[in-house]
């Protein structure tokens, strides 16, 4: 299977960006995991790594991505990577729970937002106006009991095929600064940038109540991307125009989803 990389946003979007090269993390000086542990990195663009350098071309699966930074500051020099860009909970079902067994260890996982047409709710926003935004947005959070569902078919795989693993669940970071003065090619506006922060809480509500119920470990992206969504002077971020809107920098895969992951690890 062949998915479109960047689902989150799929309309054809200005392109250019540079793109910068940064060097592994450190080990954690103190962890459960080793050389022997059995790692398994599951889930859509967010845990590929779209956004960063040398992404392969099927799934846009980056050696700058978390998954990679996290296997290298635990010793980990070979591990099972499925996850791939514009994945959803049916591509997990389908597709990625092959590379799980009995002998996997750990797993992590982000999920569920292209479940939802993320990208569409922001595209609706910023072609449609405001009160059409409030209005997406509303439908959104007022469903999301559909997207709940198909995250506990999700899990319940992932805990069949992988019984005796570890499995970190990581939320989704906020896309946008509220803050005034943003370029509409940058992002939308004040207003629109709110309402769609309100969605992407409701989301990862909705991932931490359904991993937790499952009895993984949901990992808050959202704390560690603060002040550094777009429209901050320091985004970690992909800005709207750019080949990959609106998904994580270099910086922040390793400053933003691998400390986030690490903190919890150890």
């Amino acid at each position: 299977m062949r998915r479109q990389l960047v689902r989150l946003l799929a309309a054809p979007l200005p392109l250019l960006a540079s793109l910068g090269l940064f060097s592994a993390p450190a080990s954690a000086a103190i962890s459960a995991y080793d050389s022997t542990t059995q790692y398994v990195a599951m889930g859509d663009s967010f845990s590929a790594g779209v956004g960063a350098p040398f992404g392969d071309l099927e799934c846009g699966r980056s050696p700058l991505g978390y998954p990679k930074l996290w296997a290298q500051a635990h010793g980990i020099s070979s591990f099972t990577d499925v996850t791939c860009g514009g994945a959803v909970t049916e591509d997990v079902l389908a597709e990625q729970i092959s590379g799980l067994s009995a002998e996997t260890d750990v797993v992590t996982l982000t999920i569920g937002g292209n479940d939802t047409a993320w990208g569409e709710k922001v595209l609706t926003c910023m072609a449609s106006g405001d009160a059409a935004c409030t209005n997406t947005v509303n439908q959104a959070v007022a469903g999301m009991s559909t997207v709940a569902t198909k995250l506990d078919a999700t899990y319940a795989a992932i805990r069949r095929a992988a019984p005796n693993a570890t499995v970190y669940v990581l939320g989704y970071p906020p896309l946008f600064e509220e803050t005034a003065g943003c370029s509409v090619w940058i992002a939308p506006n004040q207003y629109q940038r709110k309402e769609l922060n309100r969605f992407a809480r409701a989301l990862n509500q909705t991932v931490m109540n359904r991993s937790t119920s499952a009895g993984f470990t949901f990992v808050d992206a959202q704390p560690f991307f603060a002040g550094h969504a777009v429209c901050s002077s320091q985004a970690w971020l992909y800005p709207i125009a750019n080949i990959t809107p609106l998904h994580p920098t270099p910086d922040g895969y390793r400053y933003g989803y691998f400390a986030a992951l690490n903190s919890v690890t150890g």
